[in-house]
Formats: C-alpha cells, structure tokens, sequence
C-alpha cells in the first residue's frame, strides 16, 4: 500500500489543508479536528485506497487506517504543516477533583526531571564516597572533587528553571518564556540584592520580600500558571503586526515582577511550611510517623498521592543534605513488595503467576519499580499485599528510631541504597542495609505463609471448568494458541459500542469488560506497538498471529492518564507476562467504556476464529479457537 496517495487523497477529501486544525493518531486512526465537517462526503473518504472506515466522534473526524497508521501520519505531515495536538487537546474536559488536578499537575512537572535529579544526588553522593570522610581519595579543595560537587549541585541549584521548562510543557504554555521568569530568580543580581540586609523595592515603593529561591519548587510551578494566564490575556489585546515582538515582551513584564514580589514568596512560604508540618510529625514521634507512612506507602503511590512529597523532600535534600520521610519509607516498601512477591513466586503452584511474579519482584528489588509486583501479584492477591505492608511498617518503624536519613534523591532498591551514605561516615548506611533485609525478609516469610498452594484468587476453583479448558487446549494443540489477556466478561466483538471494532473492519475476536486492571500476554511473542497513550498494544505471536488489545473506548483521549505499561516497544515477552497496567475505578468515574476489543489483526490468515466462551473468564483461558 503506497500511503502516499493515500494521505494525499485524504487531504484533498477532507476540505484541503486549510479545514485541517490538528491531527494525530492512536493505534490504528488518524484523528484529524476539522474547522468545518460538514464540506466532507464520508462515502468518499471510504472508499479511498487505505481507508478502513470513517468515525466521527468526541469532535473529531477519525479515519480508520489499521496496523499502519503510523505510516499513513508520517505521509500526511510531510504534506504540511499540520498542528499535532494531543489526543485530549480537543476534547471536552471532565471535571475534577481539585486535589487531582493538582497532583496531576504536580506529577507532570516532576516526572521528566527524575532523571535529572537521581543524576545530580548520586554524583553528589561519588563526592563523598571518595571524599575525606570515607575513601579519602580526594581532598574538598581539589579541582576533582569541586567538578564532580557542582555536577550534582546543578541539578539542584537550577531545579526552578527545570521546573518552569516542565510546567509550560504542561500547560502548553509558551516554554522558553517560563524558563526566562524562572531564570531571573536565579540571577546573581538577584541573588545578591535579596541576600542584603538592606531592604530591595520595586519602583521605589513595591517592597521584595527577602529569600533564597535557588533549589525552590512551588515559585516556578507558580509563575508557570501565571505565564499560561498572562499569554492568553496578551494574545487577546495584541494586534496581529505587534505579535511578533509586543507579546513576548507584555508577557514577561507582567509575569515576572509578579513572580517576584508575590508568587515567589508564597511559593517560598508554601514549601517551607510544608517541610515544617512534616517535620513537626516526624519530630513527635518518628518512629510511628515512618511505620504508619512505610506501611501506607503502596497505597500512596497508588493514587499518585507520593508526588505531593517529591518537592518537600528534594529541597529538604538541597537544603538540610538529606531526606528522613519519604525515601526512607520508600525503602521499607520497595523492598517489602519484593519480597512478598517472590514469596508467592517460590510457594505457588499456578504456573502464571510464577511467570507473572518473578520477574516482578527482580523489578522491585533492583530498580524499584514496584507496579508490576502491587498490581500483577500482592494486589490481586490481597493477602501478599497485607503481608508487604506488615513488613514495610515494621522497616519503618525501624527507620524511625534510627532516624535513617537519604542523602540522594533516586528510588529506593537495592542497587540504589548508595544514596543512605552518609558525608560523615557512621552508621546510617548499616541501618539502610538492615531496614532493607528486615522488610524483605519479613514480607517474604508472610507473604509465603499466607499464600495458598493453589490458582490466583481470581481463577476459578472449579474442577470442571479446568477440565474443560485442558480439554480445549488439547483440541487446538496443532492451531495458534492465543490466551485471554484480561479478567472480566467475554462479549462478542459485535456487541462492543464503537462500529468499527464491531463490524470487524479491524479483525475479528471478541472483548472483555475487565474486572481489574491488568492485561497479561495471551501467548509467547513480542510488542510491535505501544501508543504513547499506553491504552492499546499491538502483539506479535512467535507463529505469527498479530493481536490488537484496545483497552477502552476512545481512552486514547487521556493520553496515557490511568495507564502504566510494564514493557516497551520492541520487547519479547512469555505467555502470562505482565504487560499493561490501568487504573480501572477511574476509567470507570471518567465516564468511558471499558469494554476492552482483543482482536486477530491478520483475519486473513486463518481458516476460521470462533468464540468458544462468554460470559466470566479469567486471564489464561484459550476462549478463541483459531484454525489455520
């Protein structure tokens, strides 16, 4: 197929360039906003070499491409300078709980700067390995020394225009402006006339209240808010010849005395109160306030709310040296959740959740990636993740009475507890080594205690029922095997509430409304297509089935929000895996169907594909027969 033409014909067919406002794609359409639909015969968009079918929904003029729609957008950009939105950039906004919105607009800010961040903490934390406190290899007066400092200094020094870069991708606001604002705060100056004693005004009356912003996170997420705000105002009152040089200069004369004498300062007051609250509690007794935070900390990052602590515990980091709260307690529960997990991997007999619950735990253990182990294995399991949360409070309530202190910021495990050495020596990396033995010891003795000798809680106990499924398999021993990827109710294909996946355009199949958020590999193969929403896969067999599995309808419109897959594109993977996670409850509150197409993308290829099996099903069962 020569997508060339086809992208062209779209173009002319849809009203030429000038009715095309955005476009982008998701797993298999292109999703184009129109300035007017109404110019646009769909019959004719159908019957265009490439296209599928047509959809018009949520304001958008969706053409369906197939596995190939990525081919078919890269043609149609190179036919002009279309605007790519995101796929939740034209839709209509739900409302939401101000906490989530907040969170959520924290966790943007935050999440691309990590790297950044774990970066300059263990730079800072070679420094003192080598430094005279420990290894003595270099003096702190020596040119080695002082580089190898300043390289894990800037990644907190400089946080704010981190910040603001971050912020205005989040906002869609102008980037370099925001970057500018935040910049001036770290001026020297600036610097210097806020660190006098004598009093700093703004046009001789405007008084700037006196403080130190360097490391500082809320002033920068603040000024953002107010640059995106400002812009649109700017854009409103600028006439068209002035735009070029008027705007950006409005922009920033507005924003920037305001982030200086207002915003900054509260910024300032906000952050600092907020470490003081959390070490007043700490402070009254450490030892309860860690085993309560440790024990609670899966549930916690679960509904994101650990992102409220990030700046708090970054500028304690920049500020005091070290973090005693939320790493700490971060340690106890990483290492708790490996350990539960391979707890239920070593007395399982299931053989899925073996495959599902080693790999989990290495994940826990050493990267400190816990999402697969919580919603592939303890979670579901429920018993496992009472055990893990036992441990993990028991590792905190040692962390409290030793007053364990992180020094780096990088995510607790194992080959990450480096970041507990102290620039003074002493005993603080001993007690990281003991809190983590302790709650991955414990939670992998609980944890294997209450495990039961048999399928997960969701598989069905019903001997029957097993009986049949081997019976199944033996009768499709010589076809394809392709297992259920997901927990919930099977439905035929033709009664999913989206025409193209239910006339069967796409492929045949059937699909699941889930009753839990996980989509586990339905055979041995390889991850040809994860969209950048998360919300779909594109799965290739080792005997070359391909499979679409499309969790939800038009959840392609969240971009990615609810969505954690645990591989990437690319990636091989063994029947049973853990490949996607999603937060079904929210998808569920949002408003979207869930219904979850798993569709044979190469129809073609085979003789027959037949349902065998409706209604509730578990993850592993061979529902669709295939004959070759």
């Amino acid at each position: 197929m020569d997508y060339s033409i086809t992208a062209q014909k779209l173009i002319e067919n849809l009203g030429g360039q000038g009715n095309i406002r955005t476009v982008t794609h998701c797993m298999t359409r292109l999703r184009f906003v129109l300035n007017d639909e109404s110019i646009v015969d769909d019959k004719v968009v159908e019957n265009i070499p490439g296209v599928m079918g047509v959809m018009k929904k949520s304001g958008q003029y969706q053409v369906i491409i197939g596995n190939n729609v990525a081919k078919c957008y890269q043609e149609i950009t190179k036919l002009g300078n279309f605007a790519e939105s995101s796929p939740a950039d034209d839709q209509p906004k739900e409302k939401q709980n101000p906490i989530s919105v907040a969170l959520d607009f924290i966790a943007g800010c935050m999440t691309s700067l990590i790297p950044a961040i774990i970066a300059g903490g263990l730079m800072k934390v070679i420094a003192i390995i080598f430094g005279p406190s420990l290894l003595g290899i270099l003096e702190t007066t020596s040119d080695t020394y002082i580089i190898i400092n300043a390289i894990g200094d800037a990644a907190f020094y400089f946080l704010p225009v981190f910040i603001a870069y971050t912020a205005a991708k989040k906002l869609n606001c102008n980037t370099f402006l925001s970057v500018m604002v935040a910049a001036m705060l770290l001026h020297p100056d600036i610097i210097n006339l806020l660190g006098s004693d004598e009093p700093t005004r703004l046009f001789g009356f405007i008084p700037v209240i006196h403080g130190s912003y360097t490391s500082s996170v809320i002033p920068a997420m603040l000024s953002t808010i107010l640059l995106k705000y400002v812009e649109i105002f700017v854009e409103k009152i600028t006439p068209e010849w002035s735009k070029n040089f008027l705007k950006p200069l409005l922009i920033v004369a507005i924003t920037a005395p305001i982030t200086l004498c207002v915003l900054a300062p509260i910024g300032l007051v906000v952050g600092n109160g907020l470490q003081y609250v959390l070490n007043g509690i700490y402070n009254f007794a450490p030892w309860l306030a860690m085993a309560l935070f440790a024990g609670f900390m899966p549930f916690i990052v679960m509904t994101g709310m650990h992102w409220a602590f990030s700046p708090t515990c970054i500028l304690s980091i920049a500020t005091v040296g070290f973090d005693t709260m939320l790493l700490p307690a971060m340690l106890a529960s990483n290492l708790a959740q490996a350990g539960a997990t391979f707890g239920v991997a070593f007395k399982t007999k299931d053989r899925n959740m073996k495959q599902i619950a080693f790999p989990a735990g290495i994940s826990a253990l050493l990267a400190g990636v816990t999402e697969p182990a919580m919603y592939g294995v303890t979670l579901r399991l429920k018993k496992p993740m009472y055990a893990a949360c036992l441990a993990s409070g028991i590792g905190g309530f040692i962390a409290g009475l030793v007053q364990l202190k992180a020094y780096a910021f990088a995510t607790p495990c194992l080959t990450a507890i480096v970041q507990f050495v102290a620039p003074d020596g002493g005993s603080n990396f001993l007690y990281a080594c003991i809190i983590a033995a302790a709650s991955f010891v414990l939670s992998f003795i609980f944890a294997f205690i209450v495990t039961k000798n048999e399928t997960p809680a969701e598989a069905s106990d019903d001997t029957a029922s097993a009986v049949e499924a081997d019976t199944a398999e033996a009768a499709v021993s010589s076809q394809p095997a392709v297992a259920n990827p997901l927990i919930g109710e099977a439905i035929p294909l033709a009664n999913v509430n989206d025409p193209t996946f239910a006339a069967g355009i796409l492929g045949q199949g059937y699909a699941v409304i889930p009753s839990e958020g996980n989509v586990y590999a339905p055979f041995d193969g390889s991850v040809e297509t994860l969209m950048d929403t998360h919300h779909a896969l594109g799965l290739t067999s080792k005997q070359g089935t391909t499979l679409l599995i499309h969790v939800g309808l038009e959840t392609v419109s969240l971009g990615g929000k609810y969505f954690t897959p645990h591989v990437k594109q690319g990636d091989t993977f063994k029947k049973g895996d853990l490949l996607l996670s999603f937060d079904l409850d929210s998808l569920k509150k949002e408003g979207f169907d869930t219904s979850t197409p798993v569709i044979i993308t190469n129809t073609d290829d085979y003789q027959e594909l037949k349902l065998t099996k409706t209604g509730e099903v578990n993850a592993g069962e061979e529902i669709l027969t295939i004959t070759k």
